[in-house]
């Protein structure tokens, strides 16, 4: 089958050529490079699917070949070739590599015009509508590209949603000990550090602020827990920077120097962006106490953008020496942390690392993608560019092509300089404001009659040209309200407003050109009704496909959502079961520990408080174990 798709196009094209060559010109020998370019353009686009830039050299070197050796307009239909290999290309190299193509593409045409036209206005015109002609074949390859990918990625979300159906129940319960372990153990485990400090430096009054952050701590931690067992959504997003500076604060108060650099230039970050970055920086920060206490320890935050033009957050938490004793290190932590972070980062796209940096530093540094990969706007607004410029330079060439009717004067040249922009420039918007734009195409069309019969515009066969092309944008224009309009439906009014508006045109055109007896225009409406009716059926065949592309691409967007809507609904019925059947756990094993810290920081006892924190982690190890056992690690927090 893929052998067929292959060289089905290059074999036809190369029937189609034969059988077009002129059949009173028998082959000259010094015609025999045409045909051996010919057979090299056939074998090169058989190619265009496994290499492409092979079949782009080949096609240009056997074009070159049978334009400068073959009859004049004799290899016609090969002539297309190098469109067809460049959007192969496109379609399936990355940026740089058809930036390049495009580039040398561009180069060959001009010194092949050199060589075929000279340097008059037919070379200008020929070879600035071909190379507009590669720009708009190279957005087309790249657009098709984008739509592969995401067909591919709506695959790739597909079988992460029936993964994530089927492994709802387990992932329930990592993620449970995630945030268990992210957010309650935290919180205990500073209580444990700062009470152990203050017991061992006997200082009252270190005591009584132990005491006070003890109180605090254990309800922001039973807080947590509470939000745990109702299931409940987060709180309303507070923005990441002013998170961080709280994280900062808290740890400062814990003995540690915190600075945090950029958390303010990364803007608005998608929720499980910036709930990861709060994880990862506030994992750190708990390490730094455990193991280099009043340590001077620096959060910077950056964006950058891949290759992939998608965009990447990256967080750095670097620590210099503790200045105090580290805690036991055996005793205090599981490894679990360092291991879910290095999960979900991977979840986003991202990379995570740790381990030391110059000077005696601890460094830890995780990369995520904030937006998707591949990012199709430049890509659109690359083929709106393309769509402009080809419809700009069309009339233009027209004009510019050797005609016997005098050439335009000024006066003209002038009109056709405001006309032809003000024609073509509103495609930009076609996506956004199809109506908008079409509308904005076809003021200038209902004003083509005005000019005409104002004499602005001469009666001659090149200006006949000029409109002929000039209509190539109002084709776009009507493609692209079939194609985007909000409303489907309606759309198909465009078909005959379209109609009346180029029947008028023609009607009063042809009156011009043709009718030297003021007596004829009086024909002039049934003139506009027989060529709206004519332009009626081309007309309603762009409209139809532009909605042929509407709707299937609606059709397989919808389908793909409609799967992965109906597996992650499944697989969260599944998740919140599961929840329900672990919180009974949480609620009898830590929060009861977790209301204890609270009671005994209250009343002043710092015995039962450390005692407590103690009991509360014991139980936090039992529960973590539980949910997401451990391949090798020690106790999450045996105090000693």
């Amino acid at each position: 089958m893929n052998a067929v798709r292959n060289w089905l196009l290059p074999v036809t094209l190369a029937v189609a050529q034969v059988a077009y060559w002129p059949r009173d010109l028998t082959p000259q020998p010094s015609q025999y490079p045409a045909l051996l370019g010919i057979l090299i353009i056939t074998v090169a686009l058989g190619w265009r699917r496994r290499r492409p830039l092979i079949a782009l050299a080949g096609a240009a070197a056997g074009l070159t070949l049978g334009v400068l050796t073959a009859p004049e307009d004799a290899v016609v239909l090969m002539e297309i070739t190098d469109m067809i290999a460049l959007y192969s290309v496109a379609a399936r190299e990355p940026r740089r590599t058809w930036l390049a193509a495009l580039g040398a593409l561009a180069v060959w045409q001009l010194v092949c015009g050199a060589f075929e036209y000279g340097f008059g206005s037919e070379y200008v015109a020929e070879s600035g509508m071909t190379l507009l002609c590669y720009v708009l074949i190279a957005g087309c390859g790249v657009a098709r590209k984008q739509w592969l990918a995401g067909r591919e990625q709506a695959a790739e979300a597909l079988r992460r949603a029936e993964s994530a159906r089927q492994e709802a129940g387990d992932g329930e319960r990592r993620r449970l000990s995630t945030e268990l372990h992210d957010v309650s153990a935290h919180h205990l485990t500073s209580i444990v550090v700062t009470m152990n400090a203050a017991r061992r430096l006997a200082r009252p009054e270190l005591v009584d602020d132990s005491l006070r952050l003890a109180a605090d701590t254990g309800r922001a931690a039973q807080a947590e827990l509470r939000r745990l067992l109702t299931d409940s959504a987060l709180p309303a997003e507070t923005p990441l920077a002013e998170r961080l500076n709280e994280l900062a604060d808290a740890f400062t108060r814990l003995g540690q120097r915190v600075r945090v650099e950029g958390a303010g230039s990364v803007g608005v970050l998608p929720p499980a962006v910036a709930e990861l970055a709060h994880a990862l920086v506030r994992e750190a920060l708990t390490n730094t106490v455990r193991y280099a206490p009043g340590a001077d320890v620096g959060v910077r935050l950056s964006l950058s953008t891949t290759d992939a033009d998608a965009g990447q957050l990256r967080v750095v938490v670097e620590n210099g020496p503790g200045t105090g004793a580290p805690a036991d290190a055996g005793r205090l932590g599981s490894g679990r942390g360092l291991a879910g972070l290095r999960r979900r980062t991977q979840l986003l796209g991202g990379t995570w690392s740790a381990g030391p940096a110059d000077g005696g530093r601890w460094q830890v540094e995780a990369t995520m993608l904030t937006t998707a990969r591949g990012s199709s706007r430049w890509r659109h607004g690359f083929i709106d560019l393309g769509v402009v410029a080809l419809m700009l330079g069309l009339p233009v060439g027209a004009a510019l092509l050797p005609d016997p009717s005098p050439p335009l004067d000024l006066r003209s040249w002038l009109l056709l300089a405001v006309v032809v922009p003000v024609h073509a420039v509103p495609l930009l918007y076609r996506r956004r404001a199809p109506w908008v734009a079409w509308a904005a195409v076809f003021v200038t069309v209902a004003l083509w009659p005005t000019w005409l019969l104002g004499d602005w515009l001469p009666p001659s066969e090149r200006m006949q040209y000029v409109a002929m092309f000039g209509a190539c944008a109002d084709v776009v224009a009507v493609y692209a309200v079939g194609a985007h309009a909000r409303r489907k439906w309606p759309s198909l009014l465009v078909v005959p407003a379209s109609s009346v508006a180029l029947g008028t045109t023609f009607a009063v055109g042809t009156a011009v050109y043709g009718w030297q007896d003021s007596g004829g225009w009086l024909f002039l409406p049934l003139l506009v009704g027989l060529f709206a009716a004519c332009w009626l059926v081309p007309v309603a065949v762009v409209w139809a496909v532009g909605f042929a592309v509407r709707i299937r691409r609606d059709r397989i967007v919808g389908r793909e959502d409609g799967a992965v809507g109906a597996a992650v609904a499944a697989a969260e019925a599944e998740a919140r079961a599961e929840r329900a059947r672990l919180v009974a756990g949480l609620r009898d094993q830590v929060l009861q520990q977790t209301d204890r810290v609270v009671t005994a920081a209250e009343q002043g006892d710092p015995d039962q408080v450390l005692a407590a924190a103690r009991a509360a982690l014991a139980a936090m190890r039992d529960l973590l174990t539980a949910l997401d056992p451990p391949a090798s690690a020690p106790a999450l927090a045996a105090s000693a």
